[in-house]
């Protein structure tokens, strides 16, 4: 991932705190749908239909098909190994990623008990420094994997099921944004950037059900 990429992920990863903490994600879901503003024009993602999904699963499985018979891709498992006869412990990563989390949780304890605005600061600052290591650690190892098969599928199958779930609106009515995924894929708006942060938390986290 280049340096713009980076800068372009952090930046999403800062307004997805700022949106968690202010906002609370869950009230952003509603009926299954997640709607958003930009350059006001009004956009929305949405659960895709049984329909939908069964399209998914097999536009995905045909991609998994591809990238199996392309052998200049390996699993994630191939990589950690050839990574690792390189000096670079993959697991070990993620395990001090891991390790941040219950860092930032135990400052967090602290935090909610803290009196003086001082310690309230102090604390602060030490809960950002965490997130920004473990956030920088995370992404090195995101790129390390970047080609693994599960890291394209996944990516794939994000993008793809972002394409069939995000509408425009028009006066009354959502109308499907793109026409056809290369159309899709052709794209780089701020309306995909939004689509894509908010996707994870609807299609897979199950948010909003029964809204």
């Amino acid at each position: 991932m280049d340096n713009q990429k980076k800068v372009l992920a952090k930046e999403a990863l800062q307004a997805l705190a700022e949106i968690e903490s202010t906002t609370n994600m869950e009230n952003l879901v509603k009926d299954n749908k997640i709607e958003f503003v930009v350059a006001d024009k009004t956009y929305r993602i949405r659960k895709p239909s049984f329909v939908e999904r069964q399209n998914i699963d097999t536009i995905r499985r045909k991609e998994y098909l591809r990238l199996m018979a392309d052998e200049s891709y390996f699993f994630r498992k191939t990589w950690i190994e050839k990574y690792l006869k390189k000096g670079i412990d993959i697991n070990a990563m993620e395990s001090k990623v891991k390790a941040f989390q219950g860092e930032i949780e135990a400052v967090l304890l602290r935090l909610a008990v803290a009196v003086e605005p001082k310690d309230v600061e102090l604390l602060k600052k030490e809960i950002y420094s965490l997130r920004d290591a473990q956030f920088s650690l995370s992404m090195e190892t995101t790129d390390l994997l970047a080609h693994s098969i599960e890291n394209q599928l996944l990516v794939f199958t994000n993008s793809y099921t972002t394409f069939v779930v995000l509408e425009q609106k028009v006066g009354e009515d959502w109308n499907k944004l793109f026409e056809s995924y290369s159309d899709f894929m052709a794209s780089d708006s701020k309306v995909i950037e939004q689509a894509f942060m908010y996707i994870n938390y609807l299609v897979y986290n199950h948010i909003g059900e029964g809204k």
